[in-house]
């Protein structure tokens, strides 16, 4: 597939200098990748910070008629990398897509059995593996624990969002995109980021 080609090819040209750490990838790590979604320089943050961890990451355009919003791949030394598109140009898709594409690295990455990832969030895969990616990065950004007790899960709106999102050191269209996709409430909040809160000018 040439988006596969391209993402490889675009993490050759600048690899990280570091070694693979799959000690590194636990809850906290991702927890803290999770926490650079709310720094204004958070996309350039936490590549330079996957680097230091031996993964590559790259942004690419989507191809046209193509539903891909991230891969989880291998590069020719074993090394894992990283591609996510801007195919839909929010915050919350952005930091979404890269978790759960780290999820697969953390959950199921082995150079032999390492099965590569390629993902879309409107074809969603029930398969087991992407189940398990979705609930951990989920969790990540947003635990149960503290979705199940919050007004941003009953009533979201800009305060009960930024609220939540405040505890949680994440950025508020993360928890707006969350209360979009459970809620069955009308969500006051969400234009504002929707609009305004663009990757579509960052470039890593």
């Amino acid at each position: 597939m040439a988006w596969r080609w391209q993402i490889l090819a675009t993490a050759n040209e600048n690899l990280p200098s570091a070694d693979y750490n799959a000690d590194a990838m636990t809850r906290d790590f991702l927890r803290d990748v999770a926490r650079l979604s709310a720094r204004a320089q958070g996309p350039l943050l936490v590549k330079d910070m996957l680097a230091e961890n031996g993964i590559a990451l790259t942004v690419t355009p989507h191809l046209p008629k193509t539903h891909l919003d991230g891969a989880a791949l291998t590069l020719a030394d074993g090394r894992p990398v990283i591609g996510v598109t801007l195919r839909h140009d929010r915050i919350d898709n952005f930091w979404f897509c890269l978790m759960h594409e780290l999820a697969h690295v953390a959950l199921h990455f082995d150079n032999d059995e390492f099965m590569e990832s390629l993902d879309s969030r409107d074809l969603r895969d029930d398969g087991q593996k992407e189940i398990e990616a979705d609930d951990l990065a989920s969790e990540v950004f947003i635990p149960a624990s503290e979705w199940e007790k919050s007004d941003a899960r009953e009533c979201p709106n800009i305060i009960s969002v930024i609220n939540l999102a405040n505890e949680l050191g994440i950025h508020p269209a993360i928890v707006a995109g969350r209360a979009r996709d459970t809620s069955a409430t009308t969500i006051v909040c969400c234009p504002l980021w929707w609009d305004a809160g663009r990757q579509g000018d960052c470039s890593v």
